[in-house]
């Protein structure tokens, strides 16, 4: 994998301002998190990549949990600071790889949108595994480079799609980079949701280059596919293609008793 990755020092100050959530796929997501990690009250979160903190604050409201966000930019840590109000969760500065916590001291890892800027995933599936104490569940949402291909980003942006493939995995790696790492009775749910609720709202973070790879456009690419977008709506004010999205929940397990058996 080719380590592609926007500048979030600058993206952390938008970032919040397009992903509400009050959006009905947040909902879903929020309880489909808990009950696949099975998240409760005193369990403990480490949330990889954790960017503004975004699902981290929402699980660990939701399900009483404790949560560590781990992120390399200060700039999101601050964001994540600002917004949290639990008294549930602490925010680090880190690399997915080695993030600073303890070994084996986590119930639930939590990688949200993170695969496609790694440059090593088996190195951050390990890093992981030695956190999750026995029993403990790694949850990866991700789209998968079969479904981002498809994400109609890159019928404006065509440019976008060979970064796409050389940044994102497709899901027989991340199985089996999963499997190489010794978790088991892994679960591949691919979802598809509306995430966006107008094409208004669609094309404000296009126009706020919030998805990571806008930013790694030149800008002349970026205003001449921005444009496309702006036509589009014009002449189809009514699709709704647009608003819909496509990602996978990897479910695994740390599960040594399994392993050792088998």
């Amino acid at each position: 994998m080719k380590e592609l990755k926007a500048d979030y020092g600058k993206i952390a100050a938008s970032y919040d301002q397009v992903r509400p959530t009050d959006r009905p796929h947040v909902e879903w997501w929020v309880r489909r998190l808990i009950e696949a990690g099975e998240l409760t009250r005193g369990k403990q979160l480490l949330d990889l990549g954790c960017g503004t903190g975004r699902w981290g604050l929402l699980l660990a409201e939701r399900a009483g949990c404790r949560c560590v966000g781990v992120d390399t930019s200060p700039e999101m840590l601050a964001k994540a600071r600002q917004k949290d109000r639990t008294g549930l969760c602490t925010w680090v500065e880190g690399h997915a790889a080695d993030p600073p916590v303890p070994l084996q001291s986590c119930d639930c890892v939590l990688m949200s949108l993170l695969l496609h800027l790694l440059a090593d995933v088996p190195a951050v599936f390990r890093a992981a595994f030695s956190r999750l104490r026995e029993g403990g569940i790694l949850l990866v949402r991700q789209p998968t480079l079969e479904q981002a291909a498809g994400d109609p980003i890159h019928r404006f942006f065509p440019e976008s799609l060979a970064i796409e493939r050389q940044r994102t995995p497709l899901s027989r790696e991340i199985e089996f980079w999963l499997e190489e790492t010794s978790f088991s009775r892994i679960q591949i749910e691919p979802v598809r949701h509306q995430s966006h609720p107008s094409l208004a709202a669609w094309f404000e973070e296009i126009r706020l280059r919030v998805p990571s790879i806008l930013q790694l456009l030149p800008d002349d690419v970026f205003l001449r596919g921005q444009e496309r977008c702006r036509q589009f709506m014009r002449e189809h004010p009514d699709d709704t293609t647009l608003l819909e999205s496509e990602m996978t929940l990897f479910v695994a397990r740390k599960d040594l008793r399994v392993r050792r058996t088998a």
